[in-house]
């Protein structure tokens, strides 16, 4: 992966950032870090040569991240994160990761949750992932809101199928299952409710949530990857 800074002063700058917004004992520094870190740009680089967009990978394969474009940076925070937890627990600093992406991106995931090892987030500015079983192939815009969580009875957080499309501004609330390649349109709701395979949800000029067939050959998610949703 070409990297827009060397990978030591990539480290460097991200260490710094971390002591300038959070000045206190814990120093983004060890064994440990190290271990991560690298981690973290293996599954970043693994999941930008599936996308489509070229400041991401070219037809050639080549792919590219920057620490000055603020999705693949949001992005790049996750990973690092999580697979710190992985690696080490390293509570300190997960929680100034996860804070950091807060501050920068205005988005949120917890370091101990799973995103898919491939997905793609446009601009997630107000994006809040919650407790769910994430696939591959997941499109996430701004204002996402997923509220999920074990239920009452016992039951596991939802499992959200591969191919998932989230306009702006949508929503999953509660514990049903979203099938694969299902698409959520701009402010619609799913709350509480089952979606099977290969549906578009739509909320119609009179607030009413629609669910129906999909169309078009192709998933909306599709046109992100490089790879068929299937």
């Amino acid at each position: 992966m070409q990297l827009s800074m060397p990978k030591d002063d990539l480290k460097t700058y991200l260490k710094n950032q971390l002591s300038s917004f959070f000045p206190d004992k814990y120093v983004m520094e060890g064994k440990d870090i190290d271990i991560a870190f690298d981690l973290g740009l293996e599954r970043l680089e693994n999941c930008f040569q599936y996308l489509t967009f070229p400041a991401y990978c070219n037809d050639e394969g080549q792919t590219f991240f920057s620490h000055l474009h603020a999705d693949q940076y949001a992005q790049f925070l996750y990973y690092f994160s999580n697979s710190l937890w992985k690696t080490s627990e390293n509570r300190p600093i997960c929680d100034k990761l996860i804070y950091l992406n807060r501050i920068l991106n205005n988005f949120f995931f917890s370091y101990k949750g799973n995103l898919p090892d491939i997905f793609f987030m446009g601009h997630p500015v107000g994006t809040i992932l919650g407790n769910a079983v994430y696939q591959d192939f997941l499109v996430v815009f701004q204002n996402v809101t997923v509220n999920t969580s074990a239920d009452e009875d016992g039951n596991p957080a939802p499992v959200l199928g591969k191919g998932l499309f989230l306009g702006a501004g949508a929503k999953i609330i509660g514990n049903k299952e979203v099938g694969n390649r299902v698409s959520i349109s701009v402010d619609t709701v799913v709350y509480d409710q089952t979606i099977p395979d290969d549906k578009v949800v739509i909320t119609n000029h009179n607030g009413e949530v629609i669910v129906k067939d999909r169309k078009k050959p192709k998933c909306m998610a599709q046109n992100y990857f490089r790879v068929p949703i299937e």
